[in-house]
């Protein structure tokens, strides 16, 4: 398999598609509410790794992958519904590939 941008957590190289697993302190989730709170150290840490995030999805976006990020507190309410979209967005990219 191809190193690719950001070194996704889950690839599927048929169909590109990159799944990415973000914590949601080191990757930002919600952070505007409570970057505030945090340390200047801090904060530049988290906003590097956003912008960090970004720039990978852009890449691979350029490089003709799908890009679905999934939130740790998403996959701790509902793995069965973040399988689900998992599931559906690979259907999707599925039905869109050359016949063989």
């Amino acid at each position: 398999m191809p190193t690719l941008p950001g070194k996704p957590d889950i690839a599927f190289t048929k169909i590109r598609l990159a799944v990415f697993v973000d914590g949601d302190f080191w990757h930002g989730w919600m952070f505007e509410d409570w970057q505030m709170k945090l340390a200047p150290y801090w904060r530049d840490k988290i906003g590097r790794n956003m912008d960090r995030d970004a720039k990978n999805d852009t890449k691979l976006a350029e490089l003709g992958w799908t890009v679905l990020r999934l939130w740790e507190h998403e996959i701790e309410a509902d793995l069965a519904g973040c399988i689900a979209r998992i599931e559906s967005i690979a259907d999707s990219l599925k039905k869109s590939l050359p016949a063989l």
